[in-house]
Formats: structure tokens, C-alpha cells, sequence
């Protein structure tokens, strides 16, 4: 089976699922569908009430939960992702407004949380579509919030 290139000219951020120790299968990239700059911007700002994640006011985020999780040990800190997203199957990922993928299926996303979030971003998040409720991170500081709008 050949393995599932992204292309990094149409989505720059593509690097991460397309690097050598990415632990995705070609069948499970098959389950991600990456969107160019200006359809993510669409959608960030159909379900965003804000710029970017550093400029959320409290009245527009209510935190439910924090939690620092271990990049190092990204099998026993998944259990954080099972839990937030138990009986949802589609997830929205955004690389800040200008780059995000439609996951189909959140054990992809679950298996992969590291390839996704790194520890130096401060622009991604997940939106749970459906509900209010989003994951965000800063550093290793994961945080389930709810969006107030």
C-alpha cells in the first residue's frame, strides 16, 4: 500500500502528517481531509467568536477543564482525547484560522494528537462539531472549554 502524501504547496501544514515518524497509516490519512486557507477561514469564523486563540476574553470561553499533557508520553496522555471526545466521530482541527482538516474519525486524530498539536503551537484547536465545546493547548496545557459567544 502506498503511503498517502499530503500536498505541502496547497497546505503548508501538511509537513506534520507528511513527516517520516507520523504513526498514521495510509488509511487513516485517508480519513483526513485538509482545506485550503480560505475555506478554513470560512469555518473558523463561522464557529469562532475570536481572532486567535491568544486574544480569548472570558466572555467568550468558559474553561471546564485544564490538564498538562506529556509529548513524551503520548500514548498514556491520549486517554485525555478519548475521554473529551468518547461518542463523537468527526472532528474540525484548526492550525489557526488559516489552516484546519476535517478528521473523520477522532481514533485518527486520538492515535496522532502529537502530529496535530505540537508543544510550541498557540493557534490550535479542536472544534466537537454539534456541540459548544473546543480543546486548545498552550505549551503542554491542554485545556476543554466551552465557547460562550
Amino acid at each position: 500500500m502506498t503511503d498517502i502524501i499530503f500536498d505541502e504547496a496547497l497546505y503548508p501544514i501538511a509537513w506534520r502528517l507528511n513527516s517520516e515518524d507520523c504513526r498514521l497509516s495510509p488509511d487513516e490519512k485517508r480519513k483526513i481531509v485538509l482545506l485550503n486557507g480560505d475555506e478554513s477561514e470560512k469555518l473558523w469564523e463561522q464557529f469562532f467568536p475570536f481572532d486567535m486563540l491568544m486574544s480569548i476574553k472570558p466572555s467568550q470561553c468558559r474553561i471546564i477543564e485544564k490538564m498538562e499533557l506529556d509529548f513524551d508520553e503520548a500514548e498514556e496522555s491520549a486517554i485525555f482525547f478519548r475521554e473529551k471526545l468518547r461518542g463523537f466521530s468527526d472532528i474540525l482541527f484548526f492550525w489557526g484560522r488559516r489552516a484546519a482538516a476535517i478528521v473523520i474519525s477522532s481514533d485518527v486524530f486520538i492515535k496522532a494528537w502529537d502530529d496535530f498539536f505540537y508543544p510550541s503551537d498557540e493557534s490550535s484547536i479542536i472544534y466537537i462539531p454539534n456541540t459548544k465545546n473546543i480543546i486548545f493547548s498552550y505549551e503542554e496545557m491542554f485545556f476543554y472549554a466551552e465557547i460562550l459567544k
